[in-house]
C-alpha cells in the first residue's frame, strides 16, 4: 500500500526536525585567557613606535578597545639598553625618541599584568629602483560588449607592462614587497603578477599551487631574491583596466625592502586577506595580529623592519 502525505504535513515534520536539533551553546566557556600582543614596524623614517594590546575572542565587539596603556616597554639597540618608552594617549602607542639605523638590532620587551613579551628586528638596506620602462597596448575588450542599433560594439581596455629594474645586494638573502599606486596613493587598477617567475614561485608558497592563469591583486606582492641573488633584475608586472578617457594616469612604483620576519608576516596575510594590506607598510603591522606568523616570545605580534624606494611614471606616455 502506498502512503502519500499532503505537502503541508511535510512542512510540519520538517519544522519538528529542525526544532529537535536546536541547542543553546555557551561560547563563553571556550574563551581562552587573553594573550599579550606586541607590534612594531621599524623604519629609519620614524622613531620607534610600539603597540601593546591583548588578543580578543571572536564574540567580542569589533570596536572593543584592546590597547594596554599601563605596560612598561623597554628598548635595547645592539644589546645595549637605550630607554623606557612613554605611552602616547593620542596614538595609543608607546613612543621612543630614537630613530633606528640600517642593520641595527632593535630589541623590545614589555611587562604588564597579562605577562611578559619580547621581540626583535633589523632594518634592511634600501634598494633603489634604477628604472621603470613601460609598454602598452589598447584593445577591444570582449568583457565590455554593448548592443547598438548598428550591431555589437566593444569598449576599449588597456594593458600596460611595467619593467622595473633594480640591483639586489649580494651579501645575504633579501626580501621584498612591490606595490603600484595611482597618483592619489590608492592602489592601481587590476595588477597581474603572473608574468614574472618570482611571483609564480611565490604563489606556490602561498597556496601550494603554481599557476600561469593569472596572479591578481591590487595592493602589492611579496617576493624574495632566490632567483636572482646578488644580480641586477627586471620585474615584469602587467596592469589591465578599461580605457575611459585620455587623462593623465600617474603611477608610483614602490619597492619595499623587508626584514625576513616582516616578509613572512605579510605573505601570511596575503594568503587570507589581501584587502587589509593598504597604505604605508610602516603602519601596517600596527593592527590585529596575524594567525599565520609571529616572532614575539611570550605572546603574539610582529617586530619587523622596512625601507622603501619609489619611482614615478605616467601611463599617458604610452597610452595612445
Amino acid at each position: 500500500m502506498n502512503i502519500h502525505f499532503h505537502p503541508c504535513i511535510w512542512a510540519v515534520l520538517a519544522g519538528f526536525s529542525l526544532t529537535a536539533c536546536y541547542k543553546d551553546i555557551d561560547l563563553e566557556k571556550y574563551r581562552p585567557e587573553p594573550t599579550l600582543v606586541l607590534n612594531s614596524i621599524l623604519s629609519p623614517d620614524t622613531v620607534v613606535r610600539v603597540q601593546i594590546a591583548r588578543t580578543v575572542f571572536f564574540t567580542d565587539h569589533r570596536e572593543t578597545d584592546t590597547n594596554i596603556a599601563d605596560a612598561e616597554v623597554r628598548m635595547s639597540v645592539n644589546g645595549r639598553f637605550v630607554e623606557t618608552l612613554r605611552y602616547d594617549e593620542t596614538s595609543r602607542m608607546y613612543l621612543s625618541d630614537y630613530r633606528p639605523w640600517v642593520g641595527e638590532l632593535i630589541s623590545l620587551e614589555a611587562d604588564s599584568p597579562l605577562g611578559h613579551v619580547s621581540g626583535q628586528g633589523i632594518i634592511p638596506e634600501a634598494v633603489a629602483i634604477e628604472s621603470v620602462r613601460l609598454t602598452a597596448r589598447t584593445f577591444d575588450d570582449p568583457d565590455q560588449m554593448y548592443w547598438t542599433p548598428d550591431g555589437v560594439t566593444y569598449g576599449k581596455s588597456y594593458e600596460v607592462t611595467y619593467y622595473i629594474t633594480f640591483t639586489d645586494p649580494s651579501e645575504e638573502r633579501n626580501f621584498y614587497f612591490i606595490r603600484i599606486e595611482s597618483g592619489d596613493g590608492i592602489a592601481a587598477e587590476t595588477i597581474d603578477y603572473s608574468y614574472d617567475d618570482v611571483f609564480l614561485t611565490q604563489q606556490g608558497v602561498i597556496d601550494g599551487v603554481t599557476t600561469d592563469t593569472g596572479i591578481y591583486g591590487n595592493e602589492g606582492r611579496t617576493f624574495t631574491d632566490d632567483l636572482f641573488n646578488g644580480n641586477r633584475y627586471t620585474l615584469k608586472i602587467v596592469e589591465k583596466s578599461p580605457l575611459y578617457t585620455d587623462d593623465s594616469r600617474p603611477r608610483k612604483v614602490i619597492l619595499y625592502s623587508l626584514s625576513e620576519a616582516y616578509y613572512h608576516y605579510l605573505t601570511g596575510i596575503f594568503n587570507t586577506d589581501e584587502e587589509s594590506v593598504n597604505g604605508n607598510l610602516v603602519d601596517f603591522g600596527l593592527m590585529e595580529p596575524s594567525p599565520h606568523y609571529s616572532n614575539i616570545t611570550g605572546g603574539t605580534g610582529i617586530v619587523g623592519g622596512v625601507q622603501s624606494q619609489s619611482f614615478r611614471v605616467d601611463l599617458k606616455s604610452v597610452l595612445k
